[in-house]
């Protein structure tokens, strides 16, 4: 009790101190304003096909049907007295599609029924020209947004990114912070902001299919990546019949200890009429990458209920472990407008533009291998994988990001014809989840899909085992892989058409994968391994989103809209594939208050 009293006694002496340096009118005739706003929304969409991933005896699906029914009510109140101010806004979100019930006792929950939740979107409080003339202060939930990008924005690290709702692409979830802000002139500041908890990025539903899909191995180094193949290959043959799935995923969340605090600073400005800021971030990323596999054996007949005679004897179970990877990211942002036909005409527009690039230094970061015994081509006694395949355990772990630095960026025009039409053209390199050095500038590949191009017996024979059954193949004349670089090169066009005195909007968005992908195998005629690319034109490597949306803005707070996300390519694309969801048509609803 005594060490409670002394210290709310420092506390009350601090604050007393502080108001202290604060004029005295300002605390004495300043009046308390409230606002508050608020909306109800509600959201329908229908799933228009079947995704599904994996094999028969590790299969996940989404099925077509009512894909979502979000419900949202949101209340933000905002108070202010003089040059202080607080902020909350928080969403009541209710859920119309039932979860899975574990039991009869599920009917008698409400919540389980009608899933909801309470989310808070801010709960900050701030104060103008603290102590000295300039200097800001804004402690609590809040988001923190430097990037100058439209949606794709890799300078906005602070907060993690919020992709449950694919039509909400570049949207964030709100954070603890201490932002502090100098502005040294009215064009010129200085901004440092404090994150002390690290938070995730939050995933859409159909991300859980991700884990069916073990064929998509994270390793950087081609070779071993190889072997892991031709081996998955051989356990998973009609003579051995364990092939290997992904049983649980396992996101370890950093603990909220000293050293695992984010920070960033930032120096914005003015020059000759265009906004330009520099940043620095020292935290993580916010999408996991494996660092712990522990394989396990488990027994049991299984047969494809379409084909009989297709059956396993068992699976390899494999529990991945993941992690959050420390960066550093350096940060440039200019964004302006210029006119190069303005001595043309007065009358004609300037163009819009935006530039966000950011370098990116990230962790080292690498996947250790562990089993307990295992009975498949070979015996294998319980602990770590041999890396070196010397027939001794151990060795150096096989790395899933390098620690070579690589750039992001997004490079934006903007222009308006007239009042009632909009475009808007990006270069996008690299996406919100896509993570390490691999580009034109720097090779380096993600494996959408591997497999081997041989019979089981000549995976055997050619990749993995010897006569004297012992491990001395790497897999290099068996493993086929499709590959696409770490970071993707994308086109984003959009366009807005207003009608009806702009109560009507038409808006068309698209995304174009521009990097294809590459065939990766050997080839027996040349005699070594080769690499095929097939571009956007292809069947292979097309790969898009289409997002038309028509909205009627009805006066006094009332819109309804309706659209679709259509997702197009093949299933080992960027937009094909099944753990993006799939393509889905669209009904919403909103009223503001």
């Amino acid at each position: 009790m005594i060490r409670t009293s002394a210290r709310a006694s420092l506390i009350a002496f601090s604050l007393l101190a502080a108001s202290s340096f604060l004029p005295a009118e300002a605390r004495a005739d300043d009046e308390l304003k409230l606002e508050w706003t608020g909306r109800i929304q509600t959201d329908l969409r229908f799933r228009v096909e079947d995704k599904s991933i994996g094999e028969f005896y590790n299969k996940l699906d989404l099925a077509p049907g009512v894909e979502r029914n979000q419900n949202v009510f949101n209340l933000q109140l905002k108070s202010t007295f003089g040059r202080f101010r607080g902020v909350a806004s928080v969403d009541l979100m209710l859920n119309g599609v039932t979860g899975k019930l574990d039991g009869l006792g599920d009917l008698s929950t409400y919540q389980k029924i009608q899933p909801f939740s309470f989310e808070p979107q801010a709960l900050y409080i701030e104060g103008k020209d603290l102590i000295i003339k300039g200097l800001d202060l804004r402690i609590g939930h809040q988001i923190v947004s430097w990037g100058v990008a439209d949606q794709f924005n890799p300078t906005n690290n602070l907060n993690a990114d919020d992709l449950r709702d694919p039509l909400l692409f570049g949207r964030q979830q709100a954070n603890f912070m201490v932002k502090l802000d100098y502005w040294v002139t009215k064009s010129l500041s200085l901004s440092g902001v404090l994150v002390p908890i690290f938070k995730p990025a939050l995933l859409p539903y159909s991300a859980a299919l991700g884990v069916g899909a073990v064929d998509r191995l994270p390793f950087t180094d081609a070779a071993f990546r190889h072997r892991i193949e031709a081996e998955n290959a051989t356990s998973g043959s009609a003579q051995i019949g364990f092939p290997t799935i992904v049983s649980t995923a396992t996101p370890i969340i950093p603990p909220p200890t000293p050293e695992n605090m984010q920070g960033a600073f930032r120096i914005a400005g003015t020059i000759a009429d265009q906004d330009v800021s520099l940043s620095y971030y020292n935290g993580r990323t916010d999408f996991p990458q494996p660092f712990l596999n522990h394989t396990r054996q488990t027994a049991g007949v299984q047969c494809d209920p379409n084909d009989k005679t297709r059956c396993v004897k068992g699976v390899l179970q494999t529990d991945v472990s993941l992690a959050y990877p420390k960066m550093h990211v350096y940060g440039l942002n200019a964004t302006g407008e210029v006119n190069p036909f303005k001595w043309i005409s007065d009358k004609i527009h300037g163009i819009g533009y935006r530039v966000e690039a950011a370098l990116i230094v990230p962790q080292r970061t690498t996947l250790q291998l562990t089993q307990d015994a295992l009975n498949v081509a070979i015996p294998l006694p319980a602990g770590e994988y041999d890396y070196d395949n010397n027939g001794k355990p151990g060795g150096p772990q096989p790395a899933v990001v390098d620690a070579t630095a690589f750039l992001k960026w997004t490079v934006g025009l903007d222009y308006a014809f007239g009042d009632h039409v909009y475009l808007n053209v990006q270069w996008v390199h690299g996406l919100a989840d896509e993570f390490g050095a691999g580009d034109f500038l720097h090779e380096g590949y993600s494996v959408r899909q591997s497999g081997v191009t041989t019979t089981d017996a000549q995976t055997r024979a050619r990749c993995v085992l010897s006569p004297q059954l012992t491990l001395i193949g790497d897999g290099t004349k068996c493993a086929r892989e499709v590959l696409a670089p770490k970071l993707g090169d994308y086109a984003v066009i959009g366009a807005d058409f207003k009608f009806l005195d702009d109560a009507m909007l038409l808006r068309l968005f698209t995304l174009w994968s521009m990097s294809g992908i590459t065939i990766d195998e050997w080839s027996d005629t040349a005699q070594k391994r080769t690499q095929k690319h097939y571009g956007l034109f292809t069947s292979q490597g097309f790969s898009a989103v289409i997002f038309p949306e028509l909205d009627y803005n009805f006066g006094n707070g009332l819109e309804l809209g309706a659209g679709a996300l259509i997702e197009l390519g093949k299933d080992y694309t960027k937009f094909g594939d099944p753990a993006a969801g799939g393509s889905t048509v669209f009904t919403r609803g909103k009223f503001s208050f």
